[in-house]
């Protein structure tokens, strides 16, 4: 299908929407326990929500603030109005917004917007992935020759770390420089662009993979689970490479 209509909403709103926030009269709290909720995302959210619902008004929402009960179902709008809070409400600059929509029983269209620096990724199924409307693919990044891999995830509210620190030793052993920078749609569009040859979480909300991992699927990336086998929203696992032998290297690190 033909997703132009909701990509070129998209493209005019979610950057005029963060541009008409005074980022100085930001206010944070917490939801529970350690995680953080910024005046910002609400106000990101329930904007987007609007713009989308006066466009589209039978869709539906499965979102990191007001709709965390949501339904995946055909036209449902996931959606993480910042994606990376914590880095966002200490000014660090690693954190995204993102958006996917869910039509057709699968992910349809992949939007993420790094306000940083001004980088839109963009997929829509079938179509591949986009950079600022220039097609992108994990292989095309052939500079520097010394791999890396992207966590995300070791935090203290998981724990089941054994897979992390699996793949914390497979680094070391193999020289692979990781990064752990705490915006998982920042490091999914950097996968996508071929920056990350490897990518590992166990996160498992929608809103935070969904954008993520059909930009990589569109990408040519390879997504897969613990077992291997092709990657399906709801595994608990979620591995991406740029290669068939980097997928074997982590599956071997992993099952050893």
């Amino acid at each position: 299908m033909n997703y132009s209509k909701e990509l070129e909403l998209l493209k005019t709103h979610v950057p005029r929407i963060y541009r008409e926030i005074d980022s100085n009269l930001k206010e944070v709290s917490f939801k529970s326990g350690d995680e953080i909720v910024t005046t910002t995302d609400l106000h990101i959210e329930s904007e987007l929500i609007k713009v989308i619902k006066a466009h589209f008004p039978t869709d539906t929402f499965l979102s990191e603030e007001f709709h965390k009960d949501g339904k995946l179902v055909n036209r449902a709008w996931l959606i993480d109005p910042i994606d990376g809070t914590s880095n966002y409400a200490v000014n660090l600059d690693l954190f995204v917004v993102q958006i996917a929509l869910y039509d057709q029983d699968d992910l349809a269209l992949a939007f993420i917007y790094n306000p940083t620096n001004q980088k839109i990724h963009y997929a829509i199924k079938g179509q591949g992935a986009y950079l600022n409307d220039k097609r992108i693919h994990v292989l095309d990044n052939k500079k520097p020759s010394n791999s890396m891999m992207s966590i995300v995830g070791y935090t203290n509210k998981n724990t089941d770390k054994s897979y992390y620190d699996k793949l914390i030793k497979f680094v070391f052993d193999k020289q692979i420089k990781m990064r752990i920078m705490g915006s998982i749609g920042l490091e999914l569009s950097l996968t996508a662009e071929g920056i990350f040859g490897m990518f590992y979480t166990s996160v498992k909300n929608l809103w935070d993979l969904g954008p993520g991992i059909l930009l990589c699927k569109e990408a040519g990336a390879l997504l897969f689970n613990e077992t291997g086998a092709p990657y399906q929203i709801g595994d608990n696992h979620l591995f991406v490479s740029k290669t068939e032998s980097e997928k074997k290297a982590l599956l071997k690190a992993i099952q050893g």
